[in-house]
Formats: structure tokens, C-alpha cells, sequence
């Protein structure tokens, strides 16, 4: 099916992801992942959460104390790696969306018409 301009822009708008969200959530919830899993990278954000998580029951074990620094400097780690994420993502929706806005009309349903 293809797409006019118009149509284009507002998927486009709909499914490109903020780089200012990014940053809230990552300054806010980011030992939590919560960054993570706006930017598509679900897995590794439930593991950041899960860390984080685990890490405060067991800091009466010093042990909390290690695994929750650990996920610290992965959310500092992480600010630098958010703007690049969101345009990767934004280009590969705008890929997407062009490859839709030139494809090819569908066949019909009814099948071609056998040769004499």
C-alpha cells in the first residue's frame, strides 16, 4: 500500500521516539531502566531493574552495595549513549516508513488468466 506525504509525516511523528523523554526518564528512573526500555533495549533494561532491585535487600551484605555501584556507573555510562540510540531508532522508522511510501501497488486476488 503506498503513502502520500502527509500520511508519511504522521506516522512518522507517531512512532519516533524524544530525546528529551530519554533524558527524564534516564535522570529520574534510570537505575531502574526505565531509559532503557523507551529506547527499545527491554532486555537489558529488565536486567538493569532486576540488579537494582536485588541490590537493595542485599546491602545488609555489603554485597548490595557492590552490584548497585555496578548499575550506577552503567546509568552513567548510558548518558552518553541515549542520543545515539534515539537516532538510530528515528532513522530506522523514517527507513521504514520510505520503503512503505514506494512500494509497489498489491497484486489483485484473482489470479492471472491461464495462456492459450
Amino acid at each position: 500500500m503506498q503513502m502520500d506525504a502527509t500520511s508519511a509525516m504522521l506516522a512518522y511523528q507517531t512512532q519516533k521516539k524524544e530525546t528529551v523523554v530519554a533524558f527524564l526518564l534516564w535522570f529520574f528512573l534510570g537505575p531502574l531502566g526505565a531509559h532503557r526500555m523507551y529506547c527499545n533495549r527491554v532486555g537489558s533494561g529488565v536486567a538493569m531493574l532486576l540488579i537494582a532491585l536485588a541490590s537493595f535487600p542485599l546491602m545488609f551484605v555489603f554485597i548490595g552495595f557492590l552490584s548497585y555501584i555496578g548499575v550506577m556507573i552503567w546509568w552513567l555510562v548510558d548518558a552518553f549513549l541515549i542520543s545515539g540510540w534515539i537516532q538510530q531508532h528515528n532513522y530506522w522508522v523514517a527507513a521504514r516508513i520510505e520503503q512503505a511510501r514506494h512500494a509497489l501497488p498489491e497484486q489483485s486476488v484473482t489470479s492471472p488468466r491461464p495462456v492459450s
